[in-house]
């Protein structure tokens, strides 16, 4: 009965010690997702601010220019490479993380025409603004 007894308690304290090494890893899981959802909320409204100076920097820079083409440098959002798109504003996704933010490029998308398709950044944009069609692409 003592044997039994023995392996009943190891059985018993090796599922509290399993328990208690779950629930540490599954709270140190949802601090890390905490975290990277905050990353990846600031990195996004970041490049979409830098793409909307980038956007207005190419509108006003050259005015006897036909083209003016500006090239933007961006970086990944905690390990994802963004997806960017000109359509009646400025459209930023995530994929893997299903996050989609959309900025009115400080109201460029009522005067000046934006029809771009989706453009992944994995290295360098270029935004080109046509003055002789007023119209704003990324490339």
């Amino acid at each position: 009965m003592k044997a039994v007894s023995l392996i009943v308690q190891f059985i018993i304290f090796f599922a509290i010690g399993l328990g208690f090494f779950l629930m540490a890893g599954n709270l140190f899981r949802f601090q890390s997702d905490l975290i990277k959802q905050d990353v990846i909320d600031a990195g996004s409204s970041l490049a979409l601010g830098e793409i909307s100076a980038a956007s207005i920097r190419a509108i006003n820079s050259c005015k006897s220019c036909e083209n003016v083409s500006i090239k933007v440098d961006q970086r990944m959002i905690a390990g994802y490479n963004p997806v960017y798109q000109l359509s009646n504003g400025a459209i930023l996704e995530i994929e893997p993380e299903d996050e989609v933010l959309q900025s009115s490029v400080h109201n460029l998308n009522y005067s000046v025409t934006m029809n771009t398709p989706k453009v992944l950044a994995s290295k360098a944009i270029v935004l080109t603004y046509d003055r002789t069609k007023n119209s704003l692409v990324i490339k």
